[in-house]
């Protein structure tokens, strides 16, 4: 049993990724509690964990990213009134709320950064100064963990710190106890799919390219809503071949999901200098699962992708280049990519981070760190 305990905070009470973390450091001895805020209409979007979450806060999608700061300050200092003098090490997940917490406190913590929010900032001195925090807190991390290289790339130009672990979203390990029976892909009837968070125009644009052009293959989309509402629905209701499937939980409903489609969709908005740099979950499960992946050209997944050879990038705002991407698409060249992926360990995929752990048995070792 590790004597130090672990006192998380996240942003977003259904995010599996954060839920998992959690999980890992009880496997790995440690005591923990675990704070959040909930999102409304997001209740019951993640499958539940055999650990207690305190609720401190709540937010809306309609609430502003500044209006979420205050929400998140207000709620936070109460809890380092808590752990007033006790000897914890704070965990921030998100950029939004490790930002809060260093207004409130400079107590030791570890930081996850999953994404660069304040990118989408139109006022360029803005993201500036957001970004500029953002290293600092990065520097004056006991650990920050980071779901993509991308991100070193964009904050220190691929020279990585030494306080830095890159541990990309795997899957969860449960899948490996779940039955899984895909299906052989039929280049005359294809079924492309997006699984997660839909918000994207890119995402949007590819559907309804299927929808107007391809009458033979189909759509589908698993998750939850974050825009493009109006224009999903109405492609489902004009087109027999678009599909909106609801809410999943991951990663009970995730076989299931992946036994119907041939192709999936990760194509984030290229514009987005966030998306440039990411790297998102859909990858690791588009290799467990065996299943192509298509993402957007000049991004890092991009790269990522091609020198894996487990699927396809394209500008997917560009209606020629996705109307000549599906009619190119082959038998040969399908399985190819399903091919290579089956050859790729298991392990690959699987959430299992030995090394993040044994760099903070170092760092517990070496009192100047805590």
């Amino acid at each position: 049993m590790n004597n130090k305990k672990i006192v998380f905070i996240l942003n977003n009470i259904t995010i599996t990724r954060c839920l998992k973390r959690v999980s890992e450091f009880i496997d790995n001895g440690y005591d923990v509690d675990v704070y959040g805020f909930e999102k409304v209409g997001e209740e019951g979007y993640a499958r539940p964990f055999d650990f207690k979450i305190t609720t401190i806060g709540s937010f809306s999608r309609s609430q502003s990213y500044f209006e979420r700061l205050k929400i998140y300050y207000k709620s936070m200092r109460r809890i380092f009134q808590k752990y007033k003098g006790q000897d914890v090490v704070f965990y921030y997940f998100f950029f939004n709320i490790a930002l809060a917490a260093r207004l409130l406190s400079k107590r030791t913590y570890i930081y996850e950064e999953s994404d660069m929010p304040y990118t989408s900032f139109r006022n360029k001195l803005k993201r500036k100064l957001f970004a500029w925090i953002d290293k600092r807190i990065i520097k004056k991390s006991l650990l920050t963990v980071m779901t993509s290289e991308g991100f070193i790339d964009y904050h220190f130009g691929g020279k990585k710190p030494r306080n830095i672990v890159v541990i990309p979203n795997r899957v969860n390990p449960l899948l490996l106890q779940m039955p899984y029976m895909p299906q052989n892909p039929d280049v005359n009837h294809l079924s492309f799919a997006f699984v997660g968070g839909f918000r994207y125009k890119s995402v949007i644009n590819f559907a309804t390219i299927i929808a107007e052009n391809f009458p033979q293959h189909e759509f589908h989309a698993y998750g939850v809503i974050l825009s493009n509402e109006k224009e999903l629905s109405s492609l489902c209701r004009k087109y027999s071949n678009v599909h909106y499937h609801g809410k999943f939980r991951n990663p009970d409903d995730l076989p299931s999901i992946y036994e119907k489609i041939d192709l999936v969709l990760a194509s984030y908005d290229a514009t987005s200098i966030n998306a440039q740099y990411a790297e998102p979950n859909k990858m690791y499960e588009a290799i467990f699962f065996h299943t192509p992946i298509i993402v957007s050209s000049n991004t890092f997944l991009a790269k990522k992708v091609t020198r894996l050879d487990i699927g396809y990038h394209i500008n997917a705002l560009d209606k020629q280049e996705i109307i000549a991407f599906v009619n190119g698409l082959t038998t040969q060249s399908i399985n190819h990519k399903i091919k290579v992926m089956n050859a790729l360990p298991r392990e690959y995929a699987i959430n299992r981070n030995p090394e993040l752990f044994d760099y903070l048995k170092n760092v517990w070792k070496d009192k100047k760190h805590i």
